[in-house]
């Protein structure tokens, strides 16, 4: 009877001592962050990048003759605008010295495009993602009684196109702007591109210049060599 006394209120002590033990936290796990997607760089806009092209003369046909002018283009610098970072890069275009300096930042997938003449506002120049939307439309027209020459589109066109150049050939997407002529302005072909092809990378590997709409010919610059950081 006395060991009974003994074990018994040893018994309650444990009882007590686990009925008064904390219970033990769980601490569920924090929910992790969303992953940030992560574009691939068409752009490579970085001062003291530079792109070494060679310009050729394309036929109607596509029939593309070599010539002696080359054209140098670089990232020069970054600055502000609209509280945005821009790079401001020179690619010359003959005849249009006004056109030479074009200010670039990229946005997710896109690549924005901003002239500081004539009003104009941002542009998207480029997309690596998007191949459905028109990223812009206007009618281009001609002197004071503004009669409408074409209607201008823009959109992304050809992924996965393989481009072959003086560098080499490179796998690109194509930036293309559409010029869709009126009656009275369709002599020289209809419609008309302006194709700026870049490659993920690299930067543009080649691309059309501006066509004067009496020359069915156009001007085209392809990669010779290239640096980029």
């Amino acid at each position: 009877m006395k060991m009974k006394a003994l074990i018994f209120p040893s018994f309650i002590i444990l009882v007590l001592f686990a009925g008064c033990k904390k219970d033990r936290e769980v601490i569920p796990p924090l929910p992790s962050p969303p992953n940030e997607v992560i574009y691939p760089n068409f752009s490579q806009l970085k001062a003291g990048n530079y792109w070494v092209y060679q310009q050729f003369i394309v036929d109607s046909s596509g029939n593309a003759t070599p010539t002696n002018v080359y054209d140098s283009c670089y990232v020069e610098k970054d600055t502000l605008i609209n509280n945005n970072t821009y790079f401001k890069v020179y690619r010359p275009i003959p005849g249009m010295p006004q056109w030479g300096y074009t200010y670039l930042r990229d946005s997710l997938h896109y690549i924005v495009c901003y002239r500081n003449f004539q009003n104009q506002s941002s542009k998207i120049c480029f997309s690596s993602q998007d191949f459905n939307t028109t990223f812009y439309s206007y009618h281009m027209t001609y002197g004071n009684l503004q009669d409408t020459i074409a209607l201008v589109t823009a959109k992304m066109e050809d992924p996965g196109l393989i481009v072959s150049t003086p560098a080499g050939s490179f796998e690109t997407s194509t930036f293309k702007i559409n010029y869709n002529y009126g009656a009275n302005w369709d002599d020289f072909g209809n419609p008309r591109h302006q194709n700026t092809r870049y490659s993920e990378g690299v930067g543009i590997v080649s691309e059309e210049l501006p066509h004067i709409y009496s020359n069915p010919n156009y001007l085209e610059r392809r990669l010779v060599r290239y640096q980029v950081n």
